[in-house]
């Protein structure tokens, strides 16, 4: 409201400041959403879905935060996955989190990297890493703790949800980091079980 009164206008920090407000509110839905599927009944009657579509769609509805970021993605994606439930918020919220956690990097390059592969005949993992300046090891153990958070306008509650969904459909989501170099997130995410599968 004080840059749109001023004589002119400034244009410029009314578009920021209507980007905070967008980002803001795309972070308080998703965490509404992770809540809903965590407690409601949306999330038991998802289809199973190719887990690569969802990430190629969540790079893609973050295209522009990659690009003001400037932040370059790399996808190392699995073919012929079977099928998984759900993950969409989990997925965009650790993408997200790598994408501003890379701020901070000045010396090299800014790269997200999101790895999917299948691991035996149970499970598939999906990989989360980014170049920024990672987390304290002391502090990994903490990171998943409801209302524990590293940024400045961060609720705590979205490392915390997205534990719970993926423990809640029978998966482990785990942190690593040396402090210094990036930080990778992974979680492991159970098959669906088929008809050619049961008989």
């Amino acid at each position: 409201m004080r840059w749109l009164r001023r004589t002119p206008p400034d244009h410029n920090e009314i578009l920021a400041a209507l980007n905070r407000i967008q980002c803001d509110c795309d972070r308080a839905v998703e965490v509404f959403d992770g809540i809903r599927a965590l407690f409601g009944k949306a999330d038991q009657e998802q289809q199973p879905i190719d887990i690569n579509e969802v990430i190629i769609g969540v790079i893609q509805s973050l295209q522009g935060q990659l690009k003001d970021h400037g932040v370059t993605a790399h996808l190392k994606l699995a073919t012929k996955l079977p099928l998984v439930k759900g993950f969409q918020e989990v997925l965009f919220n650790l993408i997200n989190n790598a994408i501003e956690a890379m701020d901070a990097t000045i010396k090299r390059q800014r790269v997200l990297q999101v790895k999917t592969e299948l691991r035996g005949r149970g499970s598939i993992a999906v990989a989360v890493q980014d170049t920024g300046p990672g987390i304290d090891p002391k502090k990994l153990d903490s990171i998943f703790g409801a209302f524990v958070t590293t940024k400045m306008r961060g609720t705590g509650l979205g490392l915390a949800i997205c534990r719970m969904i993926v423990e809640r459909h029978g998966g482990q989501l785990t942190a690593s980091s040396d402090g210094t170099n990036g930080a990778l997130f992974e979680f492991d995410l159970p098959i669906e079980p088929t008809e050619d599968a049961a008989t």
